[in-house]
């Protein structure tokens, strides 16, 4: 009978054989690794309303808008850090956003750990023209010390404005 240990030993040597492939490293998780396609996000965009100030003009404007809606998986490396951006885990090629952003990223399994995120945009993307928006991820130990390897699920949510060409 397999143990867990036998099956991280062969998703280790299969990580290594695929990484001598593909001519890289490959960042993914023990249990990512046994397959060849992963989740790594899901997207959806629902009517909302946004309410706006103006530099100038006193009291505040409200409209309708769409809000996108972002989330998907990750984990720290050796640093206790991930930076990515919000397109990773879209399937979009034109999008754009208005702040504010709500970012959130939760600590998966059963030991305790802190999450921290900061974003800032950043772009525009070459050849699209499009900002995105890169988050950072830090992870710590309970006692402050930076946590390496932690497995994390976060969600993003902005106001998605449209493109107009």
């Amino acid at each position: 009978m397999a143990t867990k240990s036998d099956d991280a030993k062969k998703a280790a040597e299969l990580k290594k054989q695929l990484e001598a492939i593909a001519g890289h490293d490959i960042d993914v998780s023990p249990a990512q690794i046994l397959n060849l396609w992963y989740p790594v996000g899901a997207f959806s965009t629902n009517d909302g309303s946004a309410t706006w100030r103006s530099i100038i003009f006193p009291g505040k404007r409200c409209n309708d808008t769409t809000l996108l809606d972002v989330d998907g998986t990750n984990s720290t490396g050796s640093n206790g850090q991930r930076t990515f951006l919000l397109s990773d885990a879209l399937c979009w090629t034109s999008f754009t956003f208005a702040y504010p952003a709500n970012v959130v990223a939760t600590p998966r399994g059963a030991n305790p750990f802190f999450l921290t995120t900061t974003y800032q945009t950043v772009g525009p993307a070459p050849g699209t023209g499009n900002m995105d928006l890169q988050i950072t991820v830090y992870s710590w130990q309970p006692g402050g010390a930076a946590a390496p390897g932690v497995t994390f699920d976060w969600r993003c949510r902005v106001v998605s404005v449209p493109i107009i060409f």
